[in-house]
């Protein structure tokens, strides 16, 4: 959520001092950003919240934590969105139109000929009953509603719905018709984010104009990235469980019963799903293709380097100078792995944009809610910021070849 609230006060500037002070601006108060586990094309697990509830350790209810997150506008901060879509030029719009409009998601061509608006699967996937309503969904005034008839009455039908279908409200439409508690998400969302007037936020970032970005998170981990969901015969915040969960891991897809390795099958819930797993796997709570999203800030020519996360005098370590980084792919290193080995993987590019350094950090294994903690982080980001302070330095940035210090 910081790194969101970062991104819109980088917009929110821009429109607040002249344009020829705006970079002046940010190279006298900000050195570097340093982007930590940031959901760069929102979270998956948001959607669950929004629908079921994610309790995150809480002693409370699903049901509880459902409403509490749905009480909050922040919380669609999160929904995962299209890389394909963008907002309107809010600049413009600014001095032209004044501040009262919408901002409409422009998307691509690519976004209606891909599958899955760039995500590795379809995100949500929703049975929805023949009887509509009330009826079908009671709100807590309706509890003692006798349901469970209405509900048996015809076959559900399976409705599926893309990123881009989650973030500009065509899911919170659709389940309308069936659970009305969506009427205060639609106005939320249309609210507080399509109509915003300095940045719709469910749109995809570009690399902030800071001389010095780092992005650092965890890969490897098995991440949720896709959900069913079906009537409970409960009325809400319970209207919703759970009947399936697809999962990244290890370059493949998995839902509760079957793995799926780059091709469609049918797992035993008897749910058809097909999808396209990410080269890596995300860090437990944020997809690697949204984590990874700032690998589209580096440059034609990265420098690739492979250190174990631990203490080390350089015997394992992997280089590769000059990388060739096409716009809009991922980079994706054909490294080695000793067994039970931890890695950290730097994309450092310090040649594109004169002056400007980017990095991208992906850690093995780092949990999303641990990264802060973690040692090895702590120890690259202190080397990091002695040496920008060393007036002697003459390497772009920290060189990798031996780490003797495991915490700070």
């Amino acid at each position: 959520m910081g790194n969101n609230v970062f991104r819109y006060f980088l917009e929110w500037l821009k429109l607040e001092i002249a344009p020829k002070h705006y970079i002046q601006w940010l190279d006298k108060h900000i050195h570097a950003y340093f982007a930590v586990g940031a959901p760069l094309l929102g979270s998956t697990e948001s959607v669950r919240a929004t629908l079921s509830g994610t309790t995150s350790g809480l002693p409370i209810t699903e049901g509880t934590a459902r409403l509490m997150f749905n009480s909050f506008a922040a919380s669609l901060w999160l929904l995962p969105f299209s890389k394909y879509c963008k907002a309107d030029n809010v600049y413009w719009k600014h001095f032209f139109e004044g501040k009262a409009h919408i901002n409409r998601q422009q998307c691509d061509e690519m976004e209606y000929s891909s599958d899955n608006s760039g995500w590795p699967t379809t995100l949500v996937s929703i049975e929805v009953p023949t009887v509509r309503g009330t009826d079908a969904y009671p709100s807590i005034m309706d509890i003692t509603e006798d349901i469970t008839s209405n509900m048996e009455c015809g076959k559900p039908t399976l409705l599926s719905f893309s990123a881009r279908e989650v973030s500009d409200g065509t899911l919170f439409k659709t389940m309308l018709d069936y659970d009305p508690q969506s009427k205060a998400l639609i106005h939320q969302l249309e609210k507080y984010y399509q109509g915003d007037p300095v940045l719709n936020p469910l749109t995809p970032w570009e690399r902030p104009p800071i001389k010095n970005v780092f992005c650092i998170y965890g890969i490897d981990t098995k991440t949720e990235v896709g959900y069913y969901f079906a009537p409970s015969g409960k009325p809400y915040p319970d209207n919703w469980i759970i009947t399936d969960v697809i999962y990244e891991f290890e370059r493949s897809l998995l839902s509760r019963q079957v793995s799926l390795i780059f091709i469609s099958k049918v797992p035993v819930s008897g749910h058809s799903f097909s999808g396209k797993p990410n080269n890596s796997s995300g860090d437990g709570t944020v997809s690697y293709n949204s984590l990874s999203w700032c690998k589209q800030w580096l440059g034609p020519k990265v420098n690739i380097t492979r250190t174990p996360q631990a203490e080390h005098d350089g015997s394992d370590l992997q280089t590769r100078m000059n990388a060739e980084h096409h716009h809009g792919e991922d980079l994706f290193p054909n490294m080695t792995r000793a067994p039970h080995v931890k890695y950290i993987t730097y994309y450092e590019d310090a040649e594109s944009i004169p002056g400007w350094r980017t990095a991208v950090w992906e850690l093995d294994k780092a949990n999303h809610r641990n990264i802060v903690r973690m040692p090895v982080v702590m120890r690259e980001l202190w080397l990091e910021m002695w040496h920008d302070m060393h007036p002697h330095s003459k390497s772009k940035f920290v060189t990798k070849g031996t780490r003797l210090v495991t915490c700070i």
